[in-house]
């Protein structure tokens, strides 16, 4: 019996749809296995802290702060005993201070991890001292 011209067209294109779906399939158990794998590399098991405190200059005063493009504080007034403890999220990471009454943004960029002090210089413009542990 022989077989017609369509029935080795749809032969054709199952082998095609299989052949293609297996390609999908392993690509996907690859990026997971990088993934993985990445994620359990032994620099990366153990997250690195920041410690972000104010000087008494901060004393009643709205400002915002964010790490990255995170929301850590908001513009609630800051009292000097305030010490924000958060996660390092990326290898290189930038402190921004936004004051509430006229949007001026100060960035600062830290380092791996440490203490952060967040004050005013002469100029009256905020700044950030990163003391590393």
């Amino acid at each position: 019996m022989a077989r017609s011209k369509g029935s080795n067209a749809n032969m054709r294109f199952l082998f095609g749809s299989v052949f293609f779906f297996f390609v999908v399939i392993i690509t996907i158990m690859l990026f997971s296995y990088f993934t993985l794998q990445q994620w359990s590399k032994p620099g990366m098991a153990t997250a690195d802290t920041y410690a972000i405190s104010f000087s008494k200059q901060f004393d009643g005063l709205r400002y915002d702060l964010y790490l990255n493009d995170s929301l850590l504080y908001v513009g609630d007034p800051v009292c000097a005993e305030t010490v924000i403890r958060v996660a390092r999220m990326a290898d290189e990471n930038a402190l921004l201070v936004v004051e509430k009454e006229n949007d001026l943004v100060s960035v600062v960029e830290i380092g791996k991890k440490g203490r952060i002090l967040v004050s005013f210089d002469r100029n009256g413009e905020v700044f950030a001292d990163v003391i590393e542990q």
